[in-house]
């Protein structure tokens, strides 16, 4: 015998995706994946030809410079419902600034380390956009800060270039990633990464100007201090995930019947309401039912509430494994049960109905702790239609409930007039 649950299980709440899953889309040009991380190589080859390949920091600095990048990926803010950043371009940009192009290209290929999800596509082209982005990083402050003296200035100078340098990688392999699947769309979607991409670059600025003048007198206190943002930003990030997957728990707990594990009365009236909506529109009717437990009191009374719990559960059990899987079945309340059928068009369907969902609860006993009880019900239908409230329509399927529990064990199915009550008796 099967377990006297319902079968129609809450959805668990879907895990957050990662930012770059949402636009995972975009990168479905192969040339472009490829043609990034080979133009990244071909610009870390010539540039090694022409300024030498020199590193600025020590091993263990650049070692932790590298790291943080990978890490910075996972450092996701949730700006709106499909807005999100990460501070992986700053902290590409800052080992480029403090350790040089060569440090700067390890730090942009670090940030698709940890990326297991990811398909090849976005890969290559997220990486070798950040790739680029360390590489022009490390240019510019070889080229502002070799041979003077740092002073505030020239520091706020070369974070602002630095950045400037990567907002123009940005831009330019956008455009060649919009360009082809979206061309009609390139002007505003490629405006938009822009103007992103330029307000982070102000507020980044300061940051890296602070963290340059910070590195003349220790750079083990650049890269903590920066280990310590991504670890707050990290920390934020996994709380939202947390919260937020508790809230949609929360939510769905909110719409299932403890007892049953059938949707509850709020849930039914959402679905009810978005079935009428899609009626509205032109879509087939649906089959309104109103159920209620023949004498359940009487079983509460003789065997006690537990008895009766086990005979709402298996109930609610019969009707979602018997019907359609596209029918929705529901505890009202109490000893109340609702179905909500999309599809049934006519008195004719609407009675057939009505049938099988009392003929599916009386059809054998119900096994209990202490018996085996025969459980019947009382049935009222009509149909949710375009041109009639759901409100109204569930008023009517109650009135044609009211009628069936004149005799119990009955169905009887309500319809607008000039369509008149009937009942059908077993």
């Amino acid at each position: 015998m099967k377990k006297p649950t319902s079968t129609r299980r809450a959805r668990q709440p879907a895990a957050l995706p990662h930012p770059s899953e949402k636009v995972g889309s975009s990168y479905c040009n192969a040339r472009v994946a490829i043609g990034l991380p080979v133009a990244a190589v071909v610009a870390t080859a010539l540039s090694i030809m022409l300024l030498g390949a020199s590193v600025s920091s020590s091993l263990p600095i650049t070692i932790m410079l590298i790291a943080l990048a990978a890490v910075a990926s996972q450092a996701v803010v949730q700006l709106g419902p499909r807005s999100w950043y990460t501070v992986a371009t700053p902290v590409v940009v800052l080992a480029g600034l403090l350790g040089g192009p060569l440090v700067g290209v390890a730090a942009g290929a670090a940030t698709q380390l940890i990326h297991s999800r990811g398909a090849w596509r976005r890969v290559g082209t997220e990486g070798g956009i950040a790739t680029l982005q360390g590489l022009a990083a490390g240019i510019v402050g070889l080229v502002l800060l070799e041979g003077y003296v740092l002073s505030g200035s020239l520091a706020a100078l070369t974070a602002i270039a630095a950045m400037l340098a990567a907002v123009t990688v940005n831009a330019t392999c956008r455009f060649l990633i919009v360009f082809e699947p979206s061309p009609s769309r390139l002007r505003v979607l490629w405006l938009h990464r822009l103007r992103v991409d330029l307000l982070e670059a102000i507020l980044v600025a300061p940051l890296l100007s602070v963290l340059l003048i910070a590195d003349g007198a220790s750079a083990a206190l650049v890269a903590a201090t920066t280990a310590s943002i991504l670890a707050t930003l990290l920390i934020a990030h996994r709380s939202r995930e947390s919260t937020a997957a508790a809230l949609a728990t929360e939510q769905a707990t909110a719409r299932r019947d403890q007892l049953t594990g059938a949707p509850n009365r709020r849930a039914f009236e959402e679905a009810m309401d978005a079935e009428h909506s899609r009626i509205s529109r032109g879509g087939l009717p649906a089959g309104l039912f109103l159920i209620d437990l023949d004498r359940f009191k009487s079983v509460n009374d003789r065997f006690g509430h537990r008895v009766g719990d086990e005979v709402l559960i298996e109930v609610v059990r019969r009707l979602s494994d018997g019907l359609r899987p596209a029918d929705l079945v529901a505890r009202w309340g109490g000893e109340e049960i609702t179905v909500l059928a999309p599809g049934v068009r006519g008195r004719r369907q609407l009675e057939q109905f009505a049938e099988r969902i009392r003929i599916l609860v009386r059809e054998f006993p119900i096994a209990t702790s202490t018996t085996a009880l025969p459980v019947t019900v009382s049935v009222g239908g009509t149909l949710l239609e375009d041109g009639v409230s759901a409100s109204a329509a569930l008023h009517r399927a109650d009135g044609a409930l009211y009628e069936a529990k004149r005799t119990r064990d009955a169905s009887v199915v309500s319809l607008p007039p000039p369509l008149t009550l009937q009942a059908v008796r077993a």
